[in-house]
């Protein structure tokens, strides 16, 4: 008996050992956890400052920005009151120049040399193409200045009128045809400007033709991406070289003179900017000698699909 509890003492004080070892092991492994928690734990407080400085910092970011985004409107509002303003009160003066110079010439004709009465044209003409480009900048400047609001545009309708107001006798002198060969579809936009946009394009077609050759303008669209019309004016005029596709919507750009074809080169920066006003896009395709295919972008009218 006494053989047996020494043995159970001994195979007691062996377990008791192993237990301590255990312990030790199992409380170093978690001093080693507590350990790699802390250290975790400062990694996400140093994160959650920087994320808060961050944040800080990008608040005072979205608050300059939206500051130069008001001062931005403003300076842009302060401008194209200007134009508006400087031109209004330009045409008046340049009007009565051209006026009284018309008078003057007149009043001289046959006293004149003909130095002098060239001279008198020339400066009769500087004023009226003074005046027209007046004029044209009053346009540029009421895309922004005179907005309507949008509505639904039948560009069928839109089409029709110019082919029976504005453009017809244009047609007539060209003996050009403008044709679209489906219905064109409904678009989403300002009215007036829409009916002045088409008129630029196509009026440009009308004008840039080749010699001898009567202009044929044809108006497509098509649904294209997400709710926008696609609107394309082809026409058979002379075209465009590809370097000067971007060149030609910036004002004053001329790519001929005027001796050879008219125009203030300023309607496609008007078309620009109507366009670029509703949110689309504009650009062109051409040949050169064959013709030249003027697309833009706009919002759907109807619910296309």
């Amino acid at each position: 008996m006494a053989a047996n509890l020494k043995k159970s003492r001994q195979k007691l004080e062996e377990y008791s050992k192993g237990l301590e070892e255990k312990v030790e092991e199992r409380t170093k492994e978690l001093n080693e956890k507590v350990k790699e928690i802390e250290v975790q734990r400062a990694v996400i407080l140093n994160t959650l400052e920087d994320v808060s400085k961050t944040k800080n910092e990008l608040e005072r970011a979205k608050e300059a920005l939206e500051k130069t985004n008001r001062n931005l409107e403003k300076s842009n509002k302060e401008l194209q009151d200007f134009v508006y303003i400087a031109s209004h009160d330009l045409r008046e003066p340049i009007r009565k120049i051209s006026a009284f110079g018309q008078l003057l010439q007149d009043s001289l004709k046959g006293k004149l040399d003909e130095d002098q009465q060239e001279n008198f044209a020339f400066m009769i003409d500087g004023a009226m193409r003074m005046h027209d480009m007046i004029d044209h900048l009053l346009t540029y400047s009421r895309v922004s200045t005179k907005v309507k609001p949008a509505e639904r545009v039948d560009l069928n309708e839109v089409v029709e009128g110019l082919k029976n107001v504005e453009l017809a006798a244009v047609l007539e002198e060209t003996r050009g045809t403008i044709c679209v060969p489906k219905p064109l579809l409904a678009i989403q936009a300002d009215a007036s400007q829409v009916y002045q946009l088409l008129q630029n394009l196509i009026g440009n077609g009308l004008r840039y033709q080749r010699d001898g050759t009567p202009p044929e303008i044809t108006v497509r669209s098509r649904q294209e991406g997400d709710n926008m019309v696609r609107v394309e004016v082809e026409d058979s005029g002379i075209g465009i070289a590809e370097e000067n596709y971007d060149r030609i919507f910036l004002m004053f750009r001329r790519l001929h003179s005027r001796e050879e074809y008219e125009g203030s080169g300023i309607g496609l920066a008007v078309c620009k900017k109507i366009v670029d006003r509703h949110g689309g896009d504009i650009g062109v395709s051409s040949t050169v000698g064959k013709g030249s295919t003027f697309w833009f972008t706009l919002p759907a009218g109807d619910k296309q699909g």
